[in-house]
């Protein structure tokens, strides 16, 4: 017999009916409490994390270029700068009319109103608009540039009707005085938004202008700022800022589309750039650079005291004011195209062989290996070297004759020079021209030649042959494996003015911030001293005295009268036997009203260098020396 089981206490006590309304009750009591837990751990928990996603999502940060600092010559003459301009622009969240297309045609329809109204072609295309809409929402669209007081007038009535129209002061760079120092100054361009090192910062990111080369590129960053180092802080004691300045931001807030919903929520300034002031004496700089009109070359004027660079000329030059605001791609082709490289800086770039203005370097090797100055040797216009003969300048007329050491470089006569060189050899030469600088970068600020130093090692790591005789009797004269920059010429004659004294040539003066607070000034840095005895230099510098004041001197065409300007010309063969041509050269020193300056000319293919280059110099000395008038214009002052 079976016996039945007893039901549960529950269903017991409550009806069936009762019992599935219990069960539902629980479930959906079960699912509350999940969906609350789940909103706890959402907001409450993981709430801060889930606002700055949404933060990330609406907030836009825009990064706001630094002003770019000025430029100066040492007479506070402005060489690169920024000029105020108007531009016309539309703000494309106010310029949404629903659709795309329809914000698209309207965009366009007012840069064709506006455009007809001042006289201009209507840049915009439906292409390059949607493209913006795409990739820069939250930025305005620049229409028109550098708009006239006359076009900004005429461009705000014509687009009263269309509404997100509106005219934005904005920078580009100038350089004032064109072609002045080209080659020194450099220009800009914009930078890469992908190169940037701080791109990732910024979700709208607006590009400085960084320096392309020359002063705008070597102090784009002041030279050991710690640029590209994270453990340093562009703009902080430690690192000042050179002409790039450090940007600012505004945050701004967008709506889904990327559109700017709330114009401003935050914005900090940016940190403008520092100013730049060379060594440069415009006036030393115009006339040098007049006198290169129409020939390739180069002058450089230093003071002999300290290695300022006042003039650093390069002819063929460019006119900095085609690269701005930006560079048109026909005048750079034209520029890359020409034959005469007008984008090489001969002034420090240029290497050349030096010919005779070598020879006071040589005269103090002869010197300290014992030659007698005093003693003479038979000049008859050659001298045979093993199976050769080096002829003098003097082989037409039968030669100079009798010379001694100072004749020899007051008429560049070949055979002593080679004679006595021999009979020094390599090493002593070699001691007093290492001692010089030759064949080693000077440490100018810019870019620049290092040469061609004279060496048994070097001819066998360029020709894979050994030194001998021959090269020595070359060297003797600056011909053969040695080559130099006019830069490199114009320091060693400075150190031959001063007493041996090779000073590193500086380009930059001061750097200093918009305020007028002086950043950084140069300090003159002694590099070495000539490797000879002051009694030696004594004897050279007569000699260099005659070349220029003797009636028989190869540069007497750089005589002035109440000067005692000292020199040394030179003619160097290049190229091969069947295109001879001449390098021609002068270097010279002169001192007045207390200062000394040291200068060098180099002239491709000249006549000679008492021809070329040496009336060159007495132009220049003439009327660099000349008192200055008062100028009316006063010149800017770089801490404004």
């Amino acid at each position: 017999m079976k016996t039945e089981k007893s039901p549960p206490l529950l269903i017991g006590i409550l009806a069936p009916g009762q019992f599935r309304v219990l069960l539902i009750g629980a479930f959906f009591l079960a699912g509350f409490l999940l969906l609350a837990g789940k909103l706890y751990l959402e907001q409450i928990q993981s709430g801060d994390e889930h606002r700055e996603k949404i933060s990330r999502q609406s907030i836009r940060r825009i990064r706001i270029p630094a002003r770019r600092g000025r430029i100066f010559s040492s007479d506070l003459r402005l060489l690169a700068g920024n000029q105020a301009e108007n531009n016309l622009v539309f703000y494309p969240e106010e310029m949404r009319l629903g659709r795309r297309s329809k914000s698209v045609r309207y965009m366009l329809a007012a840069a064709d109103t506006i455009a007809a109204a001042i006289g201009r072609k209507n840049p915009l295309t439906e292409e390059s608009v949607i493209r913006h809409l795409n990739t820069r929402p939250g930025l305005p669209i620049t229409v028109f540039e550098q708009l006239t007081p006359q076009e900004t007038a005429r461009a705000l009535e014509s687009s009263r009707h269309f509404r997100g129209v509106d005219i934005e002061p904005g920078e580009i760079r100038i350089y004032p005085c064109g072609r002045l120092a080209a080659h020194l100054i450099g220009s800009t361009r914009l930078e890469s938004r992908e190169n940037a090192a701080d791109r990732r910062d910024f979700f709208y990111y607006v590009p400085d202008l960084v320096g392309r080369d020359g002063v705008e590129r070597a102090f784009d960053r002041l030279p050991g700022s710690g640029a590209g180092d994270p453990d340093v802080v562009p703009g902080s004691p430690e690192s000042p800022l050179g002409l790039r300045g450090l940007p600012g931001y505004s945050l701004v807030q967008v709506d889904h589309l990327g559109y700017i919903r709330q114009s401003l929520i935050d914005k900090i300034e940016p940190l403008h750039g520092n100013n730049v002031i060379l060594t440069i004496d415009s006036r030393a700089q115009e006339i040098a650079e007049s006198l290169l009109v129409g020939k390739r070359g180069a002058f450089v004027l230093l003071d002999a005291a300290n290695g300022d660079i006042l003039a650093a000329a390069s002819n063929p030059a460019y006119d900095l004011s085609e690269f701005t605001p930006v560079l048109r791609r026909e005048y750079y082709q034209s520029l890359l195209s020409n034959p005469d490289r007008p984008l090489i800086n001969r002034a420090f770039q240029g290497v050349y062989t030096p010919g005779s203005i070598l020879k006071p370097l040589v005269a103090l090797a002869l010197l300290n290996a014992g030659i007698n100055p005093e003693s003479t040797l038979f000049c008859d216009g050659g001298i045979p070297v093993g199976n050769a003969t080096i002829r003098c300048a003097s082989w037409r007329s039968g030669g100079h004759g009798e010379v001694n050491l100072v004749s020899a470089l007051e008429k560049s006569c070949n055979p002593y020079m080679i004679a006595q060189g021999l009979k020094t050899g390599l090493d002593r030469i070699a001691e007093v021209l290492a001692s010089a600088g030759i064949g080693r970068k000077t440490g100018v600020e810019l870019s620049e030649g290092s040469g061609t130093f004279p060496s048994d090692a070097n001819k066998r790591r360029l020709y894979r042959t050994g030194w001998n005789a021959y090269d020595t009797a070359l060297l003797s004269i600056g011909q053969g494996m040695v080559t130099v920059t006019p830069l490199q010429a114009a320091v060693f004659a400075a150190a031959l003015a001063n007493g041996g004294e090779v000073w590193q040539p500086h380009l930059v003066r001061q750097v200093v911030d918009p305020y007028g607070n002086v950043l950084r000034e140069r300090k003159p840095t002694l590099r070495s001293r000539l490797a000879t005895p002051p009694e030696h230099l004594e004897t050279v510098r007569k000699g260099m005295f005659e070349v220029v004041n003797s009636p028989h001197g190869s540069g007497r065409e750089a005589a002035l009268p109440g000067l005692q300007l000292y020199g040394k010309t030179g003619s160097a063969e290049v190229g091969p036997r069947s295109n001879r041509r001449l390098t021609t050269w002068f270097i010279c020193f002169v001192s007045h009203q207390g200062k000394t300056y040291a200068a060098a000319i180099m002239i491709e293919e000249g006549r000679s260098g008492g021809k070329s280059c040496a009336p060159l110099a007495a132009e220049f000395f003439a009327r660099y020396f000349q008192p200055v008038p008062v100028e009316k214009e006063k010149n800017v002052n770089p801490g404004t």
